[in-house]
């Protein structure tokens, strides 16, 4: 069985304050913990990626190496809205915790689509190109 994910909820977590200084590890690994538990919550799952990016910071350019997305699927639009607020509250006590000046909820449609891997489906091999 397939279902159709319609929208994608993505939620970047800083690497480096808004002086443009690198945020703690722990602190910065709690709140992908917290973003993962919330849009499993709202979901029904969530991944975390890496996800270098850049950002002016008091006029600079800087390169955010450690920063990470946190990212959900939702069957459509009216799904997310229905989180919208519950999200947005918990992304506005991260920006205060790790003095963010922005922070930044990515929502958008989606040709995703999750597939079901029934116990019944026995006899797939994966093939060997190598031969």
């Amino acid at each position: 069985m397939e279902q159709r994910l319609q929208y994608v909820v993505a939620v970047p977590i800083p690497f480096l304050d808004r002086l443009g200084k690198p945020l703690p590890a722990r602190k910065r690994d709690r709140w992908v913990r917290l973003l993962l538990s919330e849009l499993t919550m709202c979901f029904g799952g969530a991944i975390q990626i890496p996800a270098p990016g850049t950002n002016i910071v008091e006029g600079e350019l800087l390169y955010e190496q450690g920063q990470t997305l946190v990212l959900a699927a939702c069957r459509n639009r009216s799904e997310y809205l229905a989180s919208k607020s519950r999200i947005k509250r918990l992304v506005l006590k991260m920006g205060a915790e790790l003095n963010q000046s922005f922070v930044f909820v990515l929502a958008f449609p989606s040709d995703s689509f999750l597939i079901e891997i029934r116990d019944d489906l026995h006899g797939y091999q994966p093939q060997d190109r190598r031969k």
